[in-house]
């Protein structure tokens, strides 16, 4: 509209302003726990709150790995626990005044965790009331006044499906005249819950979870040397790469594996996407020094905490062996402790450059999706370029790209465009070129001497 009278016309132009990246630093861990729900990815953000949700029991496969990986300064782990397919719950059966099969509870949770649930019954004989204690050590749950009757508001089987979460109740159908079909006096615990054997199937499973979890930057299946498994995790991490949800997997090598059979392992899997540690027993400590380290760093040479020793001791020979296969050494030298030789995947690349590129997408298409819809003119796709090298202006000055050593490459090239027939589409092309800095790795020393 044609102002007549003389005024000011202000117009409000709302800039697009992309969101922060999700936080770097997020391990996945896939398999056994003391406690928890299956399949159910669960954020943690230190040791102690995992006790809490998941245990420290012996013999499950997470506990050490996560301990290893909050003792190296990761700041939040994703817990996928797992317990195999024919796994079994805990039941306890209880009987009547007149010794009659009444009411059956059943851990609401698969695996020997139902084991822990204690039971206990009071009552008075003349009483027509039940009094119900459940517990797991840790929650404690009360019925007061419940009966057998399943016409009545107290009805024992009613309340403790409604309420409870360690059990569930199933009416026996007891013969026996209320109130005889309450349950008589017995302190007990449920008993028969067992963990089925794991299969790949279970693995599957978690790492279908994961796909529902953005943040995931590193995953990892705990205790487990199986390279079936690790496929499994290589081919959900280029999976999720198709996304812009870039992650990297991490396994181990067996106890008392030779370096032939080591090396062995990566001629059917050189991947950008998936790194092997040896020796074992420590994949949740690498996992933790990553996950800490900015995306641009290389934990080539960075020490590991919580570990006093290592399974194996190996020779400049064989950790040069496991390097030319791709495997990241870790290795005990003197004034430095515990350190990673090399931070490379089977494929042999840095993992810091793999993060570098991997950011770079991340961060491209976190400022693309804001300018679906606003690209049909050329000051659209002009605005969307200068984010776009905002953003590769900060990553330059923080260190992650950089330019060649001779200057005549800039640290990124980007050109935003869009064709006569990409136009007709409505296709807006992004063609980007990035440098990421790698670590320096080797130090050549030329040494004059005078006589």
């Amino acid at each position: 509209m044609t102002r007549i009278i003389p005024g000011v016309e202000i117009q409000v132009i709302k800039e697009i302003v992309p969101q922060q990246l999700n936080p770097s630093g997020v391990v996945a861990m896939i398999g056994t726990t003391e406690k928890g729900e299956v399949l159910e990815p669960t954020y943690v953000s230190s040791y102690s709150e995992f006790v809490n949700k998941f245990g420290a029991g012996q013999g499950y496969t997470v506990v050490r790995d996560v301990k290893q990986a909050f003792q190296n300064g990761v700041f939040q782990v994703v817990v996928v626990p797992i317990s195999g397919m024919n796994s079994e719950k805990a039941s306890l059966i209880l009987k009547d005044r007149k010794g009659r099969e009444t009411v059956k509870l059943t851990a609401r949770k698969s695996g020997e965790e139902g084991n822990n649930i204690a039971v206990k019954i009071e009552s008075e004989p003349e009483s027509e009331l039940v009094r119900l204690s459940i517990t797991d050590g840790a929650n404690f749950e009360i019925f007061e006044n419940v009966v057998m009757e399943p016409t009545g508001e107290q009805y024992l089987v009613d309340k403790v499906n409604g309420r409870s979460t360690l059990v569930t109740a199933t009416d026996l159908r007891s013969s026996s005249k209320f109130p005889n079909n309450n349950p008589d006096n017995i302190e007990d615990k449920l008993s028969g819950g067992k963990s089925g054997a794991i299969s790949k199937a279970d693995y599957e499973a978690a790492l279908d979870k994961l796909e529902g979890e953005p943040d995931v930057d590193i995953v990892t299946a705990c205790d487990v040397t199986d390279p079936e498994i690790h496929a499994l995790i290589e081919a959900h991490c280029m999976k999720m790469s198709i996304d812009a949800k870039n992650r990297i997997g991490l396994g181990t090598v067996a106890s008392g594996e030779s370096i032939k059979d080591i090396c062995e392992r990566t001629k059917v899997m050189a991947s950008d996407r998936f790194a092997l540690v040896a020796p074992y027993g420590n994949l949740g400590a690498v996992a933790g020094l990553i996950s800490k380290l900015n995306y641009y760093e290389s934990p080539t040479f960075k020490p590991l905490s919580g570990i006093s020793k290592l399974e194996a001791n190996y020779t400049p020979s064989e950790q040069m062996e496991l390097l030319k296969a791709g495997v990241i050494p870790i290795e005990a030298q003197r004034g430095r402790g515990i350190v990673v030789v090399k931070g490379i995947s089977t494929s042999k690349e840095q993992i810091s450059v793999t993060r570098i590129a991997d950011h770079s997408v991340r961060g491209v298409k976190n400022i693309t999706d804001f300018f679906i819809g606003t690209l049909n003119s050329p000051s659209g796709r002009n605005a969307l370029k200068g984010k776009i090298t905002e953003f590769l202006m900060q990553m330059e000055r923080e260190g992650s790209i950089v330019p060649s050593t001779d200057g005549k490459e800039p640290a990124f090239l980007l050109d935003v465009y869009s064709s006569e027939m990409d136009f007709a589409q409505g296709i807006v092309r992004v063609n980007l070129a990035v440098r990421p800095v790698r670590a320096i790795d080797y130090i050549y020393a030329t040494i004059k001497v005078e006589a």
